[in-house]
């Protein structure tokens, strides 16, 4: 009888050894963790606005008028276009 128990007593042991290493082998699948970020761009007052396009003359009395209205809407398109730019960069920061 007490060799019965002795062999009950090993084989319970044998069976929780193997069941614990068993256990002890097994991975869990990686979790991947999504972390949203929400940041707030602040745009400078200056980059909103643009310089106004000029007013064409209804009566252009030379050359001369036409070439400055001319130099002058291309000042305005290109201060647009160097706010638009930074305005860009900013928002598109990481």
């Amino acid at each position: 009888m007490k060799a019965m128990k002795l062999i009950a007593w090993q084989v319970l042991i044998s069976v929780f050894l193997v069941l614990s290493m068993l256990t002890s082998c097994t991975t869990t699948p990686p979790k991947t963790v999504v972390q949203v970020v929400e940041r707030k761009v602040e745009v400078p007052r200056s980059l909103l606005t643009c310089t106004d396009e000029p007013v064409a003359g209804s009566i252009w009395l030379k050359e001369r008028d036409v070439a400055r209205y001319l130099v002058k809407l291309a000042e305005a398109g290109q201060d647009c276009r160097v706010k638009l730019a930074a305005v860009r960069r900013l928002v598109e920061q990481k």
